[in-house]
């Protein structure tokens, strides 16, 4: 009984003091003074009760300086039976320009801080340098560039604290395209006799308007480990706010030359090159051969390509037969290629020639219009035994539809009078077999066509009809899987193409020929950058792959009874 008076007592007490407590102390602190321009430091406020979250409003200090998060923490403690309580907001800012600046008073309930003095050293000055935890440096590769000519920004975050969490922002410029390029890259640096740990991210500014623009410095929002009070266990870690912005960075972007003319593509360097398929002594006149182009551009992205459109001779018949766009990235370069087919069909005998195909560019290097062609081929053709040039002709395909009123017209006036039918002489045989032979040629090359066509476009794969059960035991299938689940780049790229070409109808050389069946470019470029990127990381995304090759071999049209595939980890 008496000590539950004595508990009653004690919590009437408390809740006596809690309610006269009240608002008589708001302290202003900065962690260091001066600071430097595009660099971070922390202002705290301290305030002697329990204040609602939204008692400090940082809005006050948005005029000279960049405001960053704050963040909120209490404490509550009892000494000889006196019970205080205490607020404490932290918020990170960041000055953008070097001078002498004022924090204000900060008033909560009534109270007010004193104002602070701040001085803001220029950014690079040696005064400060042994106080900086967090700082950026950017730089471009041109100051001087063309209208969508591609700039490469370089940002390095320089951190001498080890980071707990944080987030690299990329520069947000107007009228520009942003795009990462690669992965990041970390290295450590002395600078000033302290040890900073770097990380490296590129980008690449495509500018879509000419004239001066300024590509504002990027922003690191982050938190790091307080030097010497860092736990085994991260929960119990103290970290601190940090932030920093690189310095902006004006660039000039030059309209394109009034003398320009044709497609604009500015790059470092531009390639073209033609193949014919299949590679023969020579061809058969009305036999179709493909003819491929291949456009390969340095620092562009694959919108910026040009069409190819060449010109042929009226010796040819010419069909569109695929159209192909791709782009990768290579030592930190976004490299663009555009792969385009046409099926070329000869209709007459001898060497047939097909002319060089030009394609202007504008060498950013060099600054100088510059042109990358193909050489000419010529194709030796013969006409195939008991056909004529004429035959060729009148095999061609046509795409314009026929008019039923003339075609039945055409039909009527070319039934045979049986009046005068034994008045004319008799075809000779020769002549018949001639033109059977020539419309069989036409009906083979239309349905060659047709199919090709419809296989190009078409968007539904389908699997050799083999069991389901044959295609879970298979061992490249098996490789496949385990190189997934230890992320083995190497073995996955080799298990994946021998999967492919025994299980998937087509030719598959290479990861690209595979993705592109299995329309996984997004998943498989983390694995191509691993194997063809020496600077890359090692690829960690096995999992990834293996979980969407399962969804699209799944969601094919699979000619026997189907099963599901076994999962990456079972159970």
């Amino acid at each position: 009984m008496v000590r539950a008076v004595n508990l009653l007592v004690v919590l009437l007490m408390l809740f006596s003091m809690t309610a006269s407590a009240d608002v008589t102390e708001v302290t202003a602190t900065v962690d260091r003074n001066p600071v430097t321009a595009n660099e971070s430091f922390v202002l705290t406020v301290t305030v002697n009760d329990d204040v609602s979250n939204n008692a400090f409003e940082a809005s006050k200090l948005l005029q000279d300086f960049v405001v960053g998060r704050t963040s909120v923490s209490r404490q509550t403690s009892m000494i000889n039976g006196s019970l205080s309580k205490q607020t404490r907001f932290t918020t990170v800012l960041i000055p953008q320009s070097p001078g002498e600046y004022t924090i204000p008073e900060i008033t909560i309930k009534g109270v007010s801080s004193k104002p602070i003095n701040l001085r803001v050293l220029e950014q690079g000055s040696d005064s400060n340098t042994e106080q900086r935890i967090a700082f950026i440096e950017a730089q471009v590769d041109s100051t001087n560039v063309y209208f969508q000519q591609p700039i490469t920004y370089i940002a390095r975050l320089f951190l001498a604290a080890d980071l707990n969490k944080g987030n690299l922002v990329p520069p947000q410029v107007d009228n520009a395209d942003v795009q990462q390029i690669g992965r990041d890259e970390e290295s450590t640096q002395m600078v000033n006799g302290r040890r900073y740990k770097v990380y490296q991210r590129v980008y690449q500014i495509t500018p879509n308007k000419s004239g001066s623009i300024t590509i504002p410095g990027a922003r690191f929002d982050g938190e790091v480990f307080t030097q010497g009070q860092r736990s085994i266990f991260s929960s119990f870690s103290n970290t601190q706010p940090v932030s920093a912005i690189a310095e902006g960075i004006d660039v000039n972007v030059l309209p394109v030359p009034d003398s320009w003319t044709g497609h604009w593509l500015p790059s470092e360097l531009v390639s073209l090159s033609a193949s014919i398929s299949p590679e023969q002594e020579e061809y058969k006149a009305g036999e179709p051969i493909t003819l491929s182009y291949m456009l390969t551009a340095v620092g562009v992205k694959p919108e910026q390509l040009p069409e190819i459109a060449p010109d042929f001779p009226s010796s040819f018949r010419v069909y569109p037969d695929n159209d192909e766009t791709d782009s990768f990235t290579r030592n930190g370069v976004v490299i663009s290629q555009k792969t385009v087919s046409f099926a070329l069909v000869p209709e007459q005998a001898g060497d047939l020639v097909i002319p060089e195909f030009k394609l202007p560019w504008f060498n950013t290097k060099t600054q100088q219009r510059t042109v990358a062609k193909t050489e000419s081929m010529t194709l030796p053709v013969i006409m195939p035994a008991g056909m004529t040039q004429s035959d060729i002709a009148e095999a061609a395909p046509t795409d314009i539809k026929p008019d039923t009123k003339n075609e039945e017209a055409a039909n009527t006036s070319a039934k045979p009078d049986t009046n005068t039918v034994a008045s004319k002489p008799l075809v000779p045989i020769w002549v018949i077999v001639a033109l059977t032979a020539g419309l069989a040629i036409s009906l083979l090359l239309n349905l060659y066509l047709l199919i090709k066509r419809k296989s190009v476009k078409s968007q539904e794969k389908t699997v050799k009809p083999e069991s389901a059960d044959n295609l879970n035991r298979s061992k490249s299938w098996q490789d496949f899987q385990k190189a997934c689940k230890n992320n083995d780049a190497k073995t996955a790229q080799e298990s994946l193409i021998n999967w492919a070409q025994t299980h998937l109808d087509g030719s598959f050389n290479s990861l690209a020929d595979v993705a592109k069946r299995l329309n996984i470019e997004e998943e498989i470029k983390p694995l191509q950058a691993s194997l063809y990127n020496s600077n890359s990381s090692k690829w960690t995304e096995g999992k990834t792959l293996y979980q969407k090759v399962r969804k699209q071999i799944g969601s094919m049209n699979v000619k026997q009874q189907s099963s599901s595939l076994p999962p990456l980890y079972p159970p």
